[in-house]
Order: C-alpha cells, then sequence, then structure tokens
C-alpha cells in the first residue's frame, strides 16, 4: 500500500514514551508544537526546518476511541509570512513526541494584511490514551464550538420559561430580559 500524502506519525522517541508510560504508569506531557516549510519524511525525528515554534491549545481525549489523543496547536495571527509544510508537538523535554506531514499552506503575515490564526491539530494514536496528560494553557486556549456550546447548555439548565417571562431559576425573582417573550 502507498504512503498516504498527508500523516501523523509518532516519532522513536515518541514509541520510547508511550511504551514507558504504559510501564510505569508515568503520563506524558505534551506541551509544545511547531511548524515548518520543509519536507518532513516518515523516519524523521523532529522538522527540518522549523519557522514557529509555540504552546499547544489543547489535548483531549477522543470520544469512543481508548487509543486516540487530539492535540491542537496554533500559530497566531501576530507570526506569519511562511508556508506550513510540517508540524511536530513536543514533551516537556523538547523531544518531538509526534511529527505531522501537513499540506502546504500559507501562513501570511500582518504586514501582508491578510493575518489569520492557523489551527494544527493532530489525532495520535498512542494505545492508552490516558497515558497522555490532557491538559490546556489557559494563557493560550482558544475556544473550540464544542466547549462554548457545552458551556452554554451548562447556563440554560439554570434558566427556565415561567409564563412568558424569561427568568432565572431563583425563586421570587424578575425577568432578566425586563419583560415578556
Amino acid at each position: 500500500m502507498a504512503q498516504p500524502n498527508y500523516w501523523t506519525m509518532l516519532t522513536p522517541a515518541g514509541r520510547a514514551k508511550v511504551k514507558n508510560a504504559i510501564g510505569t504508569g508515568l503520563k506524558i506531557n505534551i506541551t509544545k508544537f511547531a511548524v515548518g516549510d520543509g519536507e518532513i519524511l516518515p523516519n524523521a525525528e523532529g522538522l527540518s526546518n522549523e519557522v514557529f515554534r509555540g504552546l499547544i491549545n489543547s489535548s483531549v481525549a477522543v470520544a469512543d476511541a481508548e487509543s486516540l489523543v487530539e492535540v491542537v496547536g496554533i500559530v497566531p495571527s501576530s507570526e506569519g509570512g511562511f508556508y506550513v509544510r510540517e508540524a511536530a508537538f513536543y514533551t516537556e523535554d523538547d523531544e518531538a513526541f509526534v511529527i505531522v506531514k501537513y499540506p502546504e499552506t500559507f501562513k501570511p503575515s500582518i504586514e501582508a494584511n491578510a493575518s489569520a490564526e492557523l489551527g494544527i491539530k493532530a489525532v495520535i494514536d498512542v494505545v492508552q490514551s490516558d497515558v497522555v496528560n490532557l491538559k490546556v494553557d489557559p494563557s493560550m486556549v482558544y475556544a473550540t464550538q464544542s466547549w462554548v456550546e457545552n458551556e452554554i447548555n451548562k447556563f440554560v439548565g439554570l434558566l427556565s420559561l415561567d409564563g412568558g417571562n424569561f427568568t432565572d431559576s431563583f425563586p421570587n425573582s424578575s425577568p432578566i430580559d425586563g419583560g415578556v417573550i
């Protein structure tokens, strides 16, 4: 079978960390990610030409898949003026855990008046998702649509329709919208 055009693959160091985590119970902390404009090969241990490095945005276990972890990194709008062809996610000791062959994408710069954020998502097969520490750096978080929906749904449960007036769930409260719907 031919190699796919784009892929995500554990590095040799990443495979060793997964084996160690399964054996010892010590979790893997994926903390950083980087993108590059070089050509990456399946046997690479890191990026061939790094152009940006930052903190990950999030890491979560994939629902209904015991072995998969989704890790997201975002290149902020303040960075750019380069192509992205490769990406890597790094553990806290700065070893490349996983490498990604990414479809060539131009990341514009603010100076070009076309600035945008670029999200890089990797779904990683780690045999057991509980070997990876699932956490988010609160200083670098961008809310996903599903997170916002979940948070809104939590608060909607506290609200109720009361005789046509939209009120909170506490007794003897007045309509929060000042009138009827």
